[in-house]
């Protein structure tokens, strides 16, 4: 009852105990109280449960085996203290003491303690013992127990698959006992295995299925949310992993669980190490290392040690291969790699060395990719180029495996983090002989490297329709309040809940599965380019560099500091902006103006200056890197009039060049009924297109505009648009329900050929390591449309209607869609000339 309802079972407790006081009985008085210490350790309240067994024990000084008992439970709750040595003292009068199933169970607690202090073989031991002894008494509960605590142990030990074996009969048992929240605990550790074999999905799906059970319990184990931390923190979801590891950190605090604090105080220190912030992450790792010295548990000690020398000022070379051979021999690879790689960085010479005896072919895959870059440093060191490029490809097809079997294209986006220092030093080999071939060929491996992978499936989980139609249902109800602080309040609270709930259903994604696509060939892109010029941007050791490809030659030249053309960058995007929405005095709106025309003509020259005798008149190809992704490259003095076509990466713009689009000719026009051009703007194109399929105001849904656009040849829609910044798979546009999301997007079976998004800050995308992009952009292109029309910022209804008409009339003639924009933003008016340069052509750009 204990484990089944540890409420119940302390009220039992509270009656027996009064009964057994009453009757002056000893034995009666014992049992109650450990009854009551167990359920207190069962509601997590260690500090409680110590009181009652002591007392427990106490009152069982005349009954030896009553007494042992109590302290096997004492050892328990004493480990969970944090206080090892005193629970290995209670354990060993225990043994001395019972005999038969009850020294059986407590030689699988003392294994408990044995694992706890590091000593894994001991433990094993201790449980392959008691659990044959509970076969033979057919004690179904504590062989669940003892599997349990095998299988993590296992887990630990990077014994996989005997550790799920254990696991799932341990789950099975439980299920035969109707203990629902053991089987929740087991089910979280089936999680736990998943992920340390580097399994994300499959962990997060145990995770959250374990957490459900949780829930309704009201009793989620700290040491669910350590793993839930440290699996965030493994997929690179790091405000998530921070914040788990402070609840781990505050639950174990509040309930006195010594023995985890510290572990929840070592991952947050991993987890500020990642976010860059070192004051934490130096104060959580000493505070751990303090704690795990005071428990003599010497394995985590080493581990605090080293994240408490990483995150001082640069730790010297040889202090972190000492680490390395002390975190080798205590079981914490991951990081011994990480030490290794750190020395190397440096450049000493006994580092580099020791890279040799890294093996690429044991652990998790996060672990031999990182393994891959170790082999590729010593062969570097080792004079071996060739070697190193070998090296360095294995890594980063590693990578890609890995990526495509996550599924959700954030996970994904997120994972392509792992292969930047690959990446990095493949370019850095390719300049060291000067080669823009090379440059451009490894620039291609790493980038955009999401659209290249297998679409994840997840689109028809009805649980996630429900909820993106909640969504919608309560943007509806917050737009209805827009003035009424106070009446927005619980809307938005459940638009927070819903958002948080999506995101976690989508990173349970699969993929569909088949192939990678390999990133395209040097000839491929150039084979494609025809006519036209590529630049492709590229940034290394804080400069930018310019690749261009034209006429079968590819150019390699420097360019500038990335962080001037930050900075010039956003002064242009805030004039542009002012100028748009017309912020100001009219002296004020001169004045963005002139910031705007000398920031175009100030970046042109920086960016496409020297390069413009390569390029020549040539229509462009742009793929751009970090911030540049945002820039309007058509207002640029180099690229007035002028086809550009603004591309994720350049093996993404050759095959959408080189693909034939729908057979489907349909073209659709949905219109919101804001903003108010909106309607005007689609009804003026309908009656340039009678055939076309018109959704207007209140029939603009957004399932029936997904039904619509699926497949269609050329869509035109015209709505408010919104980039969220904080959470860019929420981008949206705001339809006649409520927002068509980024999420939305994923149900489309065909991708339309051609998407013009009159709207604002439609282009804009979230630009994460390896030019990887989320956004409405992001997600049409991935989806398989070719070429995007949509804004890189706010725009002007009446501005945005004229272009668009033009820009259609433009179609209508025949110009390929980045010819036909270019031409359209030339004849704007003058007037019109902010609105109309925020507007690029993204993808193929032809039709």
């Amino acid at each position: 009852m204990v484990m089944a309802n540890p409420e119940r079972a302390a009220a039992l407790g509270v009656r027996l105990l009064a009964r057994a006081e009453r009757g002056r009985d000893r034995p009666g008085m014992s049992t109650s109280l450990r009854i009551l210490g167990l359920a207190a350790r069962e509601l997590q309240d260690p500090a409680l449960a110590a009181i009652r067994l002591r007392r427990s024990i106490a009152v069982a000084r005349d009954h030896p085996r009553l007494a042992a008992e109590s302290r096997m439970s004492l050892a328990l709750v004493l480990n969970d203290l944090g206080r090892p040595r005193a629970a290995l003292r209670e354990i060993d009068q225990a043994l001395l003491v019972l005999e038969g199933l009850p020294l059986a169970r407590a030689r699988m607690q003392h294994g408990i303690l044995l694992r706890r202090l590091g000593r894994d073989t001991e433990a094993l031991e201790a449980y392959g013992a008691a659990l044959a002894s509970f076969r033979r008494h057919d004690d179904r509960l504590w062989q669940a127990r003892a599997l349990t605590n095998r299988g993590v142990l296992q887990a630990y030990r990077g014994m996989l698959t005997q550790a799920k074996v254990d696991l799932e009969r341990a789950e099975e048992l439980y299920r035969g006992q109707s203990l629902t929240v053991a089987v929740a605990q087991v089910q979280h550790n089936l999680g736990f295995v998943a992920a340390q074999g580097g399994d994300i999905v499959t962990a997060l799906t145990w995770y959250d299925r374990a957490d459900e059970q949780f829930r309704q319990s009201g009793r989620r184990p700290a040491e669910a949310l350590i793993d839930r931390a440290e699996l965030l923190l493994a997929a690179r979801l790091l405000p998530e992993a921070h914040q788990a590891a402070r609840d781990a950190v505050e639950l174990a605090g509040s309930t006195r669980l010594g023995s985890l604090l510290p572990q929840a105080r070592l991952l947050l220190a991993q987890a500020a190490l990642a976010a860059g912030d070192t004051a934490e992450a130096r104060q959580s790792a000493r505070l751990a290392r303090r704690a795990f010295e005071r428990q003599q548990r010497e394995r985590w000690v080493v581990h605090a040690r080293y994240l408490e020398s990483v995150a001082m000022a640069r730790p010297s070379p040889r202090l972190l291969r000492t680490l390395a051979t002390a975190l080798d021999a205590a079981g914490w690879p991951e990081q011994a790699l990480d030490a290794r790689l750190r020395a190397a960085a440096t450049g000493d010479a006994d580092a580099l060395a020791e890279l040799a005896a890294v093996s690429v072919a044991r652990g998790p895959v996060r672990l031999r990719i990182r393994a891959w870059h170790a082999q590729a440093l010593y062969r570097l060191h080792r004079g071996d180029r060739a070697g190193a490029r070998r090296a360095l490809l294995a890594g980063l097809r590693l990578l890609d495996q890995y990526r495509a079997a996550l599924g959700a294209t954030e996970l994904r986006v997120l994972s392509s983090a792992e292969g930047g220092e690959l990446a990095r030093l493949g370019v850095r080999l390719a300049l060291v002989e000067r080669s823009g071939r090379q440059v451009l060929g490894w620039a291609e491996r790493w980038r955009a490297a999401t659209l290249r992978l297998p679409a994840g499936r997840g689109q028809d989980d009805p649980a996630l329709a429900r909820e993106l139609a909640e969504l919608r249902r309560v943007s509806a109800e917050l737009a209805g309040y827009s003035s009424d602080a106070i009446r927005r309040a619980r809307p938005l609270q459940r638009q927070r809940v819903l958002e948080d709930s999506i995101r976690r259903r989508t990173w349970r994604t699969r993929t569909t599965g088949g192939v990678v696509e390999t990133p395209g060939s040097v000839d491929e892109i150039v084979g494609g380019l025809g006519g036209r010029a590529l630049v492709e941007l590229v940034e290394q050791d804080g400069q930018l560099l310019g690749v261009v490809a034209v006429d079968g030659r590819i150019l390699l030249r420097p360019l500038v500091a990335a962080t001037a053309v930050a900075a010039e960058l956003a002064a242009l995007r805030f004039a542009m902006r002012r100028l748009v929405l017309r912020y100001g005095s009219a002296a004020s709106l001169a004045a963005a103006e002139a910031a705007a025309r000398h920031g175009v003509r100030q970046l042109d020259e920086w960016l496409l200056g020297p390069l413009s005798r390569l390029v020549g008149d040539r229509d462009l190809v742009v793929v751009p890197t970090g911030a540049l992704q945002a820039l309007p490259w058509s207002a640029l003095p180099s690229c007035r009039g002028r086809s550009v076509a603004v591309a994720p990466s350049a093996t993404a713009w050759a095959r959408s060049a080189a693909g034939g689009g729908v057979t489907d000719d349909r073209t659709v026009l949905v219109a919101a009924a804001r903003p108010e051009h909106a309607l005007g703007e689609v009804r003026a194109l309908a009656a340039l297109a009678p055939a076309a399929r018109v959704l207007a105001g209140p029939d603009a849904t957004v399932r029936a505009t997904l039904a619509a656009i699926d497949g269609a040849r050329l869509v035109h829609l015209a709505a408010h648009g919104e980039f969220r910044a904080d959470n860019p798979l929420f981008s949206h546009l705001d339809l006649a329900d409520g927002p068509l999301t980024v999420h939305d997007l994923t149900g489309l079976h065909r991708a339309p050929d051609l998407v013009v998004l009159s709207a604002c800050d439609t282009g804009l995308s979230a630009v994460h390591p390896g030019d990887e992009l989320m956004g409405l952009t992001a997600a049409l292109l991935g989806a398989g449309t070719r070429t995007l029309v949509a804004s890189i910022g706010p725009v002007d209804d009446d501005a945005t209607r004229a272009l668009m008409l033009e820009l259609h009339d433009r179609l209508r003639q025949g110009a390929d869609p980045a010819a036909a924009l270019a031409a359209a933003q030339v004849a704007a008016p003058v007037e019109h000339w902010a609105t109309a340069h925020s507007f690029s052509c993204f993808g193929a750009g032809a039709a």
